[in-house]
């Protein structure tokens, strides 16, 4: 009965809908094959094609991985790709693309040592062999010499490889990053080589020239806004700055005190930086004055002359930004206001909602504006009538946090409902969706394929919608999820 449970539930899960960016501030390993190279970072799995190492997929805990990765080795004699977490081991199989959870007889996994006729494994239980074709894992006492090792017993160092030399590599803000971990790839003559804080360079092993850089996703701290600004779409948070270009190239700016910025970007402008740092940056509004921004004490404008002027002085987190004819509405934890001239007033919807609290504001095409409350959302047309909505089965006590709207759909990331999927723990946050077009209402949760249990902003555009949660970014395809 489980089974089938699982195999239907299976179903609505579509990985290619998804693309999962994690962090590559913590690279744990890399196993690679003739056509595709295997990442690990916490968040999961990298799956990279090639030769040109696009990322294809992140298998992660949507797929079935339960806890942090620690290790993932290419299994040649089988042709699949072992996983490890904390207590559990998985095989991915690429023929499929379908992760499976292996029974064992062990906790945890130290070491995985590759030959060609299967794997050994080095655990909290002694050391175990799996054939090729044997579904068991074997005890064993002795290990063979030509083992290629991922985990402890990997003993290699950047210094194994003097073509590495000077062993860091320099970014465009002129600072330098360390060579700190290396993975051979000898039957491809490559080498795999981990900068921290900048990502993977790719080496000929025969000339020692670096052939390419692998850099995506966002930094380890927590992404607390995407924003498009500028012909870039910025993921904010942390002391790193991660613009995703219209070409799909990465850019990662330091914005610390000292740091030199490269480019003609508002949000590296040094007095938005430093703004930045002192009191948060939690709401962005493009203006015919210049660039709005909310913090945790008031708005200011950033004007043309890249002056920094603070609008309205106040002791509440800004937590969304809209322009209404001459005036501003901003949210805050305590409430809606208009800021008009010189004047603050509560600006509150007919049903009350937005007394208690407005946690984000987005502006549909057709100008309506969205306001996510405790309990639901509410809208405002903009001939200035109001909505209310609550999502099916919704706790009215807690709030929603983040609010996205592209065509006829409103996106916003509510607490999970009772009963969540037995795919995988309890998310804390789910999807939910309303399409104003014929009033319908959908859920994406763990079972659709929703890979993290922490959503802190969300962001759509005409295909796709964006949410970042600590140490990930990831993109759905609604236009295919949602047909």
């Amino acid at each position: 009965m489980l089974s089938l449970l699982l195999l239907a539930l299976a179903g609505l899960y579509t990985p290619a809908n998804w693309q999962v960016f994690p962090s590559l501030d913590e690279i744990r390993c890399i196993s690679s094959t003739g056509s595709e190279v295997y990442v690990a970072v916490p968040a999961g799995v990298c799956v990279l094609d090639r030769p040109r190492y696009n990322l294809v997929r992140t298998l992660n805990q949507a797929d079935g991985i339960t806890g942090e990765v620690r290790l993932c080795a290419h299994n040649p004699a089988r042709g699949d790709v072992y996983i490890t977490t904390d207590g559990h081991i998985y095989r991915f199989v690429p023929a499929t693309g379908r992760v499976e959870e292996l029974t064992a007889p062990f906790e945890w996994v130290s070491s995985i040592g590759i030959a060609k006729d299967g794997a050994f494994f080095e655990t909290d239980a002694g050391l175990f062999f799996r054939a090729r074709n044997p579904v068991e894992f074997t005890p064993v006492s002795e290990l063979p010499d030509d083992l290629i090792w991922y985990g402890a017993r990997d003993t290699l160092v950047p210094r194994d490889f003097p073509f590495l030399t000077p062993y860091f590599v320099m970014d465009e803000q002129l600072l330098t990053h360390q060579i700190t971990r290396v993975w051979p790839d000898r039957d491809n003559r490559r080498l795999f080589a981990v900068a921290q804080g900048y990502g993977i360079l790719v080496y000929n092993t025969r000339s020692g020239f670096s052939e390419t850089h692998i850099r995506f996703g966002p930094s380890r701290a927590a992404v607390q806004r995407i924003a498009p600004l500028d012909g870039r779409l910025w993921f904010i948070g942390g002391s790193t700055a991660v613009g995703l270009d219209s070409a799909g190239d990465w850019h990662y700016i330091l914005t610390r005190p000292g740091d030199l910025a490269t480019g003609n970007f508002r949000l590296l402008f040094g007095n938005v930086t430093n703004l930045k740092r002192s009191e948060g940056l939690n709401a962005l509004l493009p203006d015919s004055a210049g660039l709005l921004l909310g913090t945790d004490y008031g708005i200011y404008l950033l004007g043309s002359n890249r002056e920094l002027v603070q609008t309205l002085s106040l002791p509440r987190r800004i937590n969304g930004l809209l322009r209404v004819n001459d005036g501003l509405l901003f949210g805050t934890d305590q409430g809606l206001f208009l800021a008009g001239g010189d004047s603050v007033v509560e600006y509150s919807d007919p049903y009350g909602a937005t007394d208690w609290g407005v946690f984000d504001i987005v502006r549909s095409t057709n100008g309506t504006a969205w306001f996510g409350v405790l309990g639901g959302i509410v809208s405002r047309t903009p001939d200035g009538r109001w909505f209310q909505y609550v999502p099916p089965g919704f706790d009215l006590k807690q709030p929603v946090s983040a609010i996205a709207a592209a065509g006829t759909r409103v996106f916003m990331a509510t607490p999970s409902l009772p009963g969540p999927s037995p795919l995988a723990p309890r998310p804390s946050s789910v999807i939910t969706v309303f399409d104003t077009k014929d009033n319908s209402w959908t859920t994406i949760d763990a079972a659709r394929g929703l890979p993290v249990s922490q959503i802190t902003s969300l962001f759509a555009d005409d295909r796709f919608l964006w949410l970042a949660s600590p140490g990930l970014i990831a993109r759905l395809d609604y236009t295919k999820e949602l047909r």
